[in-house]
């Protein structure tokens, strides 16, 4: 799931990438993103959403949702048949989970009428004295009212134009608000059934397969839509308007393709065109790097809705925003989040890193290297700001849950680092082992259980790296001293000391890291083992050493000093401060030789608002105040060019 911080959450982070050429600056851009103290949620409670309850004595194996949406005034009224089976007693009586804001007409068991209760969320179905162990029976529950969003909109009636607009988001405790449900994550159904009833004029839209459309002759029509895959509850969607249906199709085979259905806003599919037609690309690239689509026996597909963002249902992607980057981001949760899915929500990042750092490889296949690594660099610096464990310790709390500085950006990082560590082409047969672990497919994963395909695809022990890196905190900062001393030939004797700055958990991180030395006649690079908190290493060159460079690629996420870069550090670009601000900030940079020096602003699309130096510099210190004039609130780049020196950073202006 992707949204804009500014319709949900201020403690959220949406990066929106386009293909601009590989010389363009910046190739993507980032909304607004700062840790808030209070969340601001479009819905509901801004900060708490308890996790429910849920019945660990049934399983349901099988939804069956009939629902007629109405809208001025807006209503929904159903049917939910629920097949479910009874693990175990000790009492004759189950519950499930519903808003307590809906009423329900009746409830039967096997078409036999039965007592229930309803409040505080809760439907339980009292003392139903035939009920076996193990036998499987089927729950109806007629139902109806006006649903209350929840989260990020659980159940929401909106407009476009002039024509109405319905959608669910039922991500992470939304789904009870609109049908009854066992509202756990972990328990998957093995296969679901949406039938919507609106008016003849519009579509609906839900997962899987359409299997028919009847015209009612009462001036509304029945969409009932088949899937047939195994489904978490929050995957069930629906969505209704006046769409326009265009489709496209991937070809998997000489003989077969998946069809690809995209249902918009007929007045917005002229400009969307083109981005939907890039979607038969991104599944290729994905199926290249993961496996087959995970639902090639259906479809896939996106529905419009009015969400700043978009949301992985199962074979249908609600989306707001068709850039390449949310089309990428929801694209690769249908491998991973939807088929398979993390088992609770202190696992987010097994969905919500996977997909951002997918976007990465999406990058990396369509423009290169290049700006796969300008993709790692923005998600190392929002990385760092995150506080806390990757795994998520508070699932009370959507904000901590889908927190972007950490389960989006620092959950992709890792993934990136684990890549470094392993080596690409294990990386990449680790994620198709992943997707197609036959304990794992279609069904809920922990960070155990990817540990585990991690270290049996590498055959190394990987303990180290992800107890710092899921269930630690920060990242390491290291110094650097080295020196070098002439040895046999033309052979110089490389010192080096690594000291990490003490950390509180782990104390100490560990990882292998290299070290790149330039010499007057070549380069090379040593791969060394840092597992200590201060270390000293020994090695031999040939030639007499220019530069030595820690950690070149950026494999590790961290801070460093003392390591002396290509350019010798002859040029330094500090963080403005403050940060945010208003009205002004300070802007601070070191040359060291006498050079042509240009310092500008860019806004989040990359285009120069402003230049604040442009001129021959001379070596030393410079200090620059930048008051903005005529800029609106947001997020802004300045940028430092100096010969062969380029650095950008982030700054952001609040009015």
């Amino acid at each position: 799931m992707i949204f804009n911080k500014n319709f949900i959450f201020c403690s959220y982070t949406l990066l929106i990438f386009f293909l601009y050429p590989c010389s363009s600056f910046p190739q993507f851009i980032e909304s607004d993103f700062k840790t808030c103290s209070k969340a601001a949620f479009y819905y509901g409670n801004p900060q708490l959403l308890p996790y429910p309850e849920s019945d660990s004595t049934i399983i349901v194996s099988y939804y069956d949702l009939r629902l007629d949406i109405q809208s001025k005034p807006d209503l929904i009224s159903g049917t939910a048949e629920l097949y479910i089976r009874k693990k175990t007693f000790p009492e004759n009586i189950f519950f499930l989970n519903l808003s307590s804001l809906l009423f329900i007409d009746s409830v039967k068991i096997n078409e036999i009428t039965v007592n229930y209760i309803h409040q505080n969320d809760k439907l339980t179905v009292l003392g139903w004295n035939n009920l076996i162990p193990d036998s499987v029976y089927k729950i109806k529950i007629i139902y109806g009212g006006l649903p209350v969003p929840t989260g990020f909109g659980s159940f929401v009636f909106g407009s476009h134009l002039s024509s109405p607009v319905i959608w669910s988001l039922s991500q992470p405790y939304g789904s009870q608000d609109w049908f009854p449900c066992k509202n756990s994550i972990y328990d998957k159904a093995d296969s679901s059934q949406v039938s919507i009833t609106c008016s003849e004029n519009l579509t609906g839209v839900s997962n899987g397969i359409l299997i028919n459309t009847i015209n009612n002759q009462n001036g509304t029509k029945k969409y009932i839509w088949k899937n047939s895959y195994p489904i978490s509850v929050y995957l069930i969607s629906v969505a209704v308007s006046d769409y326009y249906e265009y489709k496209n199709y991937y070809k998997y085979s000489q003989n077969d393709s998946l069809e690809i259905v995209h249902y918009v806003y007929p007045e917005m599919f002229a400009g969307l065109k083109g981005q939907l037609d890039k979607t038969p690309g991104m599944i290729d690239i994905f199926t290249e790097k993961f496996g087959e689509y995970p639902f090639i026996r259906e479809k896939y597909g996106h529905a419009q809705a009015n969400i700043s963002g978009a949301m992985e249902h199962q074979t249908i992607t609600t989306i707001g925003v068709f850039t390449d980057g949310v089309i990428a981001h929801e694209l690769a949760h249908q491998w991973f989040g939807d088929k398979i899915t993390c088992r609770d929500w202190h696992h987010i990042w097994l969905n919500e890193g996977f997909a951002t750092y997918s976007e990465g490889i999406y990058i990396e296949s369509m423009l290169g290297k290049q700006s796969y690594n300008e993709f790692v660099r923005m998600k190392m610096s929002d990385s760092k700001q995150a506080q806390g464990t990757l795994y998520v310790q508070n699932i009370d709390l959507i904000s901590e849950i889908f927190n972007g500085y950490r389960s989006y950006s620092k959950g992709s990082i890792v993934l990136h680092m684990l890549r470094g560590v392993v080596g690409d082409s294990t990386f990449f047969k680790i994620l198709r082992s992943y997707v197609n672990d036959t304990a794992l497919s279609y069904g809920v994963a922990s960070t155990e259980d990817f540990q585990r395909i991690c270290e049996t695809e590498s055959e190394m022990e990987l303990d180290y790296f992800f107890n710092q890196w899921i269930y630690g905190e920060n990242f390491p900062k290291y110094i650097i001293e080295w020196s070098y001393e002439k040895g046999n030939e033309t052979f110089y004797d490389i010192k080096v000391k690594i000291i990490q700055k003490a950390n509180t958990n782990p104390s100490f991180f560990t990882m292998p890291v290299e070290i790149q030395v330039k010499t007057d006649i070549c380069d090379t690079v040593v791969r060394i083992f840092n597992d200590s908190l201060i270390q000293n290493y020994n090695f031999s060159v040939k030639g007499k050493p220019e530069s030595l460079k820690f950690d070149p690629d950026d494999k590790i996420l961290k801070e460093k000093t003392g390591d002396d870069i290509y350019e010798k550090i002859s040029y330094l670009l500090y963080q403005n401060y403050p940060n945010p601000f208003n009205p002004k900030t300070t802007i601070e940079y070191e040359i060291y030789k006498y050079d042509n020096v240009k310092l500008s602003i860019y806004d989040i699309r990359g285009r120069e608002v402003t230049v604040l130096v442009n001129e021959k510099q001379r070596p030393g210190f410079y200090k620059i105040v930048f008051i903005p004039q005529d800029l609106s609130s947001g997020v802004y780049f300045y940028r430092l060019i100096s010969g062969n020196f380029n650095d950008t950073k982030k700054l952001v202006y609040l009015k």
